[in-house]
């Protein structure tokens, strides 16, 4: 069987991944007044990185002589076009649903008097209130911009993730398939 190229096997990995980055992304946005939506985004995306090891696995399974090096390469595609994909359902929510919401949690926010004191503490040589007023006049433009590079950021550590235990297909399954007299022939 023919190895597939390797933006073709990363888009259909990336499509279920990308579709549960996606949902992750959906409860983020609304488990703010809903903490179990807020834990199911944090499941979905752990359950992701599990999903792209056992797609990688199984890669690895049907083409053996692939290095560990190509299978880190899949990942790290996998997860720019997962992103991608991410990123196009980030814009339809910001073009289509949010309406100003973000901006209006960030705002009240930054309002309140513990969120002030963490920013004192973290950065004391800024200034809130220009802060605040940057963030009120983002645009969806300028919030796809910050969110499409921490996608492509995010791709790295968590094609690592996946792709780090995927090992290569044991060769002693042949072995055990023989029985004892192949491996009293192979030892000759």
């Amino acid at each position: 069987m023919e190895k597939p190229s390797l933006m073709d096997a990363a888009g259909w990995m990336a499509l279920p991944i990308g579709i549960m980055w996606s949902a992750s992304f959906l409860c983020t946005m609304y488990g703010t007044e809903r903490p179990l939506l807020s834990m199911l985004s944090t499941a979905l995306g752990i359950i992701s990185i599990y999903m792209l090891y056992k797609q990688l696995t199984n890669y690895r399974r049907q083409y053996p002589s692939v290095s560990w090096l190509h299978i880190l390469r899949l990942s790290f595609v996998t997860c720019l076009l997962a992103g991608l994909l991410t990123d196009a359902a980030q814009y339809a929510y910001f073009l289509l649903l949010d309406n100003g919401r973000l901006l209006t949690l960030l705002g009240t926010a930054l309002q309140s008097e513990e969120y002030r004191q963490a920013w004192q503490q973290m950065m004391p040589e800024a200034n809130l209130e220009e802060v605040q007023k940057m963030i009120q006049a983002m645009t969806v433009r300028d919030i796809m911009l910050q969110l499409a590079i921490y996608n492509a950021f995010l791709a790295l550590p968590t094609s690592l993730l996946a792709a780090r235990p995927v090992k290569k297909p044991s060769s002693s399954a042949p072995l055990r398939e023989e029985g004892n007299e192949g491996v009293k022939n192979r030892e000759l």
